[in-house]
């Protein structure tokens, strides 16, 4: 049983220990509450709509940036495609490839085929320069031959067993 006083000599009562302005602090505690869950969620939510569009968005409508990679080592001029050969003097595979390059190139050099001019570049990579080094690090040669197209700023490789066939068809195809 509860015990009840009066206080100011008014005819409400209230039990011992509590005060009038109990409940108003606990009607303001769960109104301040509610105000301090709601702006947690938008400040939460405000947070990730600009993480979104400052990390993530840019990510997914990125836009091709040409970096040393793909930088040609030909013809700057108008618009040009350089095809490349790595090959190796004590490489058979290349021994058998080089007299189809050479074919394909007295057909092709400085031609136009769908307005890109071709280009042969013909690297020995038995040399050992820098120059070699650096260019088999930047195309990734990790076998002989290799043959890959330089086209737009973009690296083209050709994944066939040489022949003038497959290589003229290659050439018709990607330019």
């Amino acid at each position: 049983m509860s015990r009840y006083i009066n206080i100011n000599s008014q005819s409400s009562s209230l039990p011992i220990g509590e005060t009038t302005t109990g409940f108003l602090k606990t009607a303001g505690g769960y109104f301040n509450n509610t105000w301090l869950i709601v702006g947690t969620i938008i400040l939460f939510a405000v947070l990730g709509i600009f993480l979104y569009f400052y990390f993530v968005s840019p990510q997914l409508n990125a836009k091709f940036h040409a970096n040393s990679e793909h930088n040609s080592t030909g013809n700057q001029g108008g618009k040009s495609a350089e095809l490349l050969f790595f090959f190796a003097d004590w490489c058979p595979h290349c021994k058998t490839a080089k007299p189809i390059w050479n074919d394909l190139k007295s057909e092709y050099q400085n031609k136009t085929i769908d307005g890109y001019q071709v280009v042969f570049t013909e690297i020995n990579c038995s040399e050992e320069t820098a120059e070699v080094d650096r260019m088999m690090n930047q195309y990734n040669v990790e076998g002989y031959p290799t043959i890959k197209l330089l086209k737009d700023g973009q690296v083209i490789e050709y994944d066939a067993k040489p022949s003038k066939e497959t290589l003229t068809e290659f050439l018709n195809t990607v330019l």
